[in-house]
């Protein structure tokens, strides 16, 4: 513990953020493979009517990965903010798997006993009914390793060991994109193959996982007579910030996938399911980094070191801002040879090339709102960052959806998740001036 505190303490800012944020953003970019190497697989092994079909039926996935996140990162949060008091660390971490238990039953529950009404909500057709359910089914039943191994992930990275913590990701994702080939092209096993390649993957990392904890210092901490609610809801308060950035996708596929097929069709249901699996990888990447800062900020911000905490802040921004940057560029002349990766269908090409490249136009913004929403989040001020997080997900959101496309037609849709981070950064940047965030750490650490 001592060397892990004079690391977090004293080592220089660039070496910890290589040591934290650049490994959990490594994993997550392999994690985003995995959820992309289905996308190519069923686009390519069944049509774009088997991405059409995953697509409707991703947001419950979405939901789920959403409440791990929120479970993760307020659990790990707490853990670094009181690093010396093993009880509570034990508590906050029995409670983290408790919440995901909870929460996993309750929806798995909802979705066997309801199947048909669920999907046709979500946008799903007589068509496609079939094809969603074969495909939701085996995820739904390995959902809760999924849940377990990304909050796992967030309290073994917190736990000093991030490369761990990225070595889960590597294993699901590589897992699963082997069985992918294997199920859907020389088993051909159709779109069930490419859900039975997900949960195996999601199982495997998860137990890989669980490896860590005999090793550590935590330890189930359970006592049924003596639960402590105020606790569970404090988990959830500090992550609910991360909750709603993770749900919001699931609000945005939804929302993007009724609209789109009531104005565009099927064709359009697939064009955004290609542009939301090829968008998943920069959105990976900024919660990667986020969760890697998580970590740094909690800890000195625990121990009152503010100049450490502005220092990784303006790093953070910095080495964000030069990343988006790239990530824009490569957008803008290799739309195209994305999208063909994912379909020999040619009707898809132009017009799903410049969907994604609108959908993506506003990346430098959304890599700025993670880190600033992270930020918030890891200095326990989860009241702010709730709200950005609310703000960007639903409210700009909605507001996006109903206007733009009325005034921009196909182009308002895909520009709406734009217009939602612009929006956020702007009340993020009155946010940070109105009540002095970084001037009062400024002040506090003279």
């Amino acid at each position: 513990m001592s060397t892990k505190i004079n690391q977090l303490e004293n080592q220089p800012i660039n070496k910890l953020f290589y040591k934290f944020a650049i490994p959990a953003s490594i994993g997550m970019l392999v994690n985003s493979l995995y959820v992309v190497a289905d996308g190519v697989f069923i686009s390519r092994g069944i049509g774009s009517i088997g991405i059409a079909a995953v697509n409707i039926g991703y947001p419950i996935i979405n939901l789920t990965a959403a409440l791990s996140l929120m479970f993760g990162a307020g659990g790990a949060t707490l853990i670094s903010l009181k690093s010396d008091d093993q009880d509570f660390k034990n508590k906050s971490f029995t409670y983290t798997i408790i919440l995901n238990l909870i929460f996993y039953i309750l929806i798995a529950s909802v979705v066997f006993m309801f199947p048909n009404k669920i999907m046709k909500s979500l946008g799903a057709t007589e068509l496609l009914l079939p094809m969603v359910k074969d495909y939701m089914y085996p995820c739904i039943v390995a959902t809760f390793f999924l849940m377990l191994s990304i909050s796992l992930n967030a309290i073994v990275r917190n736990d000093n060991a991030p490369r761990k913590a990225m070595n889960s990701l590597f294993i699901g994702a590589i897992t699963n994109i082997v069985l992918d080939y294997i199920f859907i092209f020389k088993l051909k096993m159709g779109i069930e193959g490419g859900a039975y390649a997900t949960a195996i993957g999601q199982v495997l990392s998860a137990v890989y996982l669980c490896m860590h904890f005999p090793k550590s210092t935590f330890r189930l901490s359970f006592d049924i007579k003596d639960i402590q609610w105020n606790l569970m809801g404090k988990i959830c308060s500090l992550g609910f910030s991360s909750f709603i950035l993770e749900f919001a996708v699931m609000v945005i596929t939804i929302l993007l996938n009724i609209t789109l097929s009531r104005t565009e069709g099927q064709i359009g249901v697939a064009a955004y399911g290609i542009i939301s699996y090829s968008f998943v990888i920069y959105r990976m990447l900024f919660t990667g980094l986020a969760q890697g800062i998580q970590p740094l900020v909690s800890f000195n911000y625990g121990r009152r070191n503010y100049r450490r905490v502005l220092e990784i802040f303006r790093y953070a921004h910095k080495f964000c801002f030069i990343a988006t940057t790239i990530a824009l560029i490569l957008i803008k002349f290799f739309a195209l040879d994305v999208v063909k990766v994912f379909t020999h269908e040619s009707h898809l090409f132009e017009y799903t090339a410049k969907g994604l490249f609108l959908y993506s136009s506003a990346i430098i913004f959304v890599g700025a709102n993670f880190m600033n929403i992270s930020y918030l989040q890891a200095m326990d001020k989860a009241f702010l960052a709730n709200i950005i997080s609310v703000c960007r997900g639903v409210v700009f959101m909605g507001i996006g959806i109903v206007i733009l496309p009325k005034l921009l037609g196909v182009d308002g849709i895909w520009l709406t998740l734009p217009f939602a981070d612009v929006l956020t950064f702007i009340l993020t940047l009155i946010i940070f001036k109105i009540l002095g965030i970084n001037k009062n750490l400024k002040a506090s650490s003279i």
